[in-house]
């Protein structure tokens, strides 16, 4: 339960303490606070809404979630209750009241533990541990590997969901933008479960320099707007081949949560279907790219 906490503690600005925690894991120097803040303050943001949310937002309904999981058990929901940190020392507390009970107390929070892991940890971690050994120093990479080594074990010794998480069953698709409007359909491209992508501000950027496009300044849905409007056929190329891409990580990391990376490659791989029939189909393109359209 303890490298839990310490796992989660090691999301906060960096400090003493977490340098400790660092050295004790033999993860390396822990970055400086810049490094820190561009990574989970302006590029992956380490809360269950960003990547559940319908439009990769934060808060919302995915946030209410988690809070109500805390009322159910009777206790106060915590300040940012779907902050990875928070959720990481939550199944410590967890972990740490079934150790203290017996009898049915004891099954009972044995079940609570499986409810949390699968719907607010696994439903989403992994993905979200994928696109941050992509961009992350090596210290969050290793980070990275030692969460999903321990999740793996979760998965294990708790044995699967009975079915797939509530945030996972509701998550619509990308909608077509032919019968839809714009911003639903951006807004779902930045939810990575409604998309299967997760798209960072400088995946966008990495997208916009090999395309050749202007880089606008602002929020993730702006800039997409702005490349499909410059070049609508090359972004909707990327888009999908980036779905492709997606979709093969996530059947990668099936092994450690196999009833959950069904979902994540399936939805990848629609998405990926629809951008390319979307380029295909390229002179709608402008038109239903139009804001509120």
């Amino acid at each position: 339960m303890e490298l839990f906490r310490a796992l989660g503690a090691l999301l906060d600005t960096p400090c003493s303490e977490n340098r400790l925690l660092g050295h004790l894991l033999e993860l390396g120097p822990v970055p400086d606070e810049p490094t820190h803040n561009d990574l989970f303050l302006f590029q992956l943001y380490p809360y269950a809404s960003a990547f559940l949310g319908d439009d990769g937002r934060l808060g919302g309904e995915a946030q209410d979630r988690v809070a109500g999981f805390w009322r159910a058990l009777g206790s106060d929901p915590p300040a940012e209750p779907d902050h990875l940190g928070t959720l990481l020392g939550g199944y410590a507390w967890l972990v740490e009241a079934q150790s203290e009970a017996n009898g049915r107390p004891a099954e009972a929070w044995r079940d609570a533990r499986h409810a949390f892991l699968w719907e607010h940890l696994l439903s989403w971690v992994l993905p979200f541990l994928t696109k941050l050994r992509q961009i992350a120093p090596p210290f969050y990479r290793g980070w990275a590997d030692t969460l999903q080594a321990v999740l793996s074990r979760e998965s294990a010794l708790l044995g699967p969901p009975r079915r797939r998480p509530l945030a996972l069953r509701e998550a619509a698709p990308v909608p077509d933008p032919r019968e839809a409007n714009g911003d639903s359909f951006l807004g779902a491209l930045l939810s990575p479960a409604r998309s299967g992508l997760v798209l960072t501000r400088a995946d966008l950027a990495r997208a916009a320099r090999d395309l050749g496009l202007g880089l606008r300044v602002g929020e993730r849905a702006y800039i997409l707007r702005s490349m499909l409007a410059q070049g609508p056929r090359p972004t909707l190329g990327w888009l999908a081949r980036e779905a492709q891409d997606w979709a093969r990580l996530h059947d990668r990391g099936g092994a450690t949560a196999p009833e959950v990376a069904d979902f994540w490659t399936q939805r990848a791989t629609a998405t990926g279907d629809l951008l390319a029939d979307l380029g295909a189909d390229l002179p709608d393109a402008p038109a239903f790219m139009e804001s509120g359209r």
